[in-house]
């Protein structure tokens, strides 16, 4: 079982994967290897919520639920998209056996929680025919509780706890916002250009360079601080600009909810999936250029194969990915 555990480790560190279910088996075999090195072989289980304080931390294992964190399937599947190359790898190193994650019949709740555990089985003669189509087609999108995603500490003081009431003062505070800056930065732009229209000398290259980095500027200001809540009410979900996350966020996305009162909210969350053809981590990206959507979700495996449609009541998405996949 050791040499299998380890054949386990060298694809896990060959070739990572930004998922959850990676980091979920790159710890568990490192715990089983730590436990045969002293000699044990029994099963080393591992409970959902023993799983997420020691992959997530304890801030995580806090606040999330370890059901829904770890729904069931998610490490057969990881295992499943790695089959051909750690099997290969398994012959190369002559050995007849391959690793699976076994679980017991806990159906959840105190006392009765399901574990996992990391054993092996007979390693196949041939690979088994796969059915890529009938498992890449579907794919199962998490939202991130209010206050995961952090905004600019300028929005911090409207955004409370990561989200915000349309109708309310503070959404009343960012309108106003909203709209002096638009003023200031049309009357600033109007301000530079009307300063090169007066000049009665010829122009120069150097002024006309002023006036298009000017031009410049104010586009950048316009498409990241004030064009995405434009964009927000149309089509409820956008990709966060970066200028208004925190500097310790990569990617996020502002959505526009309306909540079981019938009042409209808008907040910061993250989108993600696990991809079901190789287990890497689905992010939401703009469509362009290849997809005729706004907005997908794609692996950051392979962000142009792996794509998927994003419906956000639903939380689900259809394949869009490639035909060579689909055949």
């Amino acid at each position: 079982m050791q040499e299998v555990m380890r054949c386990l480790q060298d694809e896990l560190i060959e070739v990572p994967a930004d998922s959850k279910a990676y980091r979920i088996l790159r710890f568990m075999v490192l715990a089983k290897l730590a436990d045969l090195d002293k000699g044990r072989h029994e099963p080393q289980q591992f409970s959902r919520s023993s799983l997420l304080l020691n992959v997530e931390g304890e801030l995580k294992g806090r606040t999330l639920n370890a059901t829904t964190w770890l729904p069931a399937g998610l490490l057969e599947q990881f295992l499943d998209a790695r089959f051909a190359s750690l099997c290969e790898r398994l012959r190369r190193a002559g050995l007849d056996q391959m690793p699976v994650v076994r679980a017991n019949d806990g159906k959840g709740g105190k006392g009765n929680e399901r574990a996992f555990w990391l054993d092996v089985a007979p390693l196949p003669d041939a690979l088994a025919p796969q059915e890529p189509q009938r498992s890449w087609a579907h794919i199962e999108y998490s939202r991130t509780d209010a206050g995961s995603v952090r905004p600019s500490w300028l929005l911090r003081l409207i955004f409370r706890n990561g989200e915000l009431k349309n109708r309310s003062w503070r959404g009343l505070s960012l309108l106003v916002g909203i709209v002096i800056g638009l003023v200031l930065l049309g009357l600033w732009l109007l301000a530079g250009v009307w300063t090169v229209a007066t000049l009665d000398q010829t122009l120069t290259l150097r002024q006309l360079g002023n006036v298009a980095l000017l031009g410049l500027f104010a586009w950048f200001i316009w498409a990241n601080f004030y064009a995405p809540w434009w964009r927000l009410v149309d089509d409820r979900v956008i990709k966060a600009p970066s200028a208004l996350l925190s500097i310790l966020e990569d990617s996020a996305e502002l959505e526009m909810h309306r909540d079981s009162e019938g009042q409209q909210w808008t907040r910061f969350v993250r989108f993600s999936a696990d991809c079901p053809i190789c287990s890497g981590r689905v992010l939401l990206m703009p469509g362009k250029p290849d997809q005729v959507l706004p907005i997908v979700g794609r692996c950051i495996e392979s962000p142009y194969s792996h794509v998927y449609s994003f419906d956000r009541v639903r939380l689900s998405g259809a394949y869009l990915g490639c035909d060579v996949l689909k055949g």
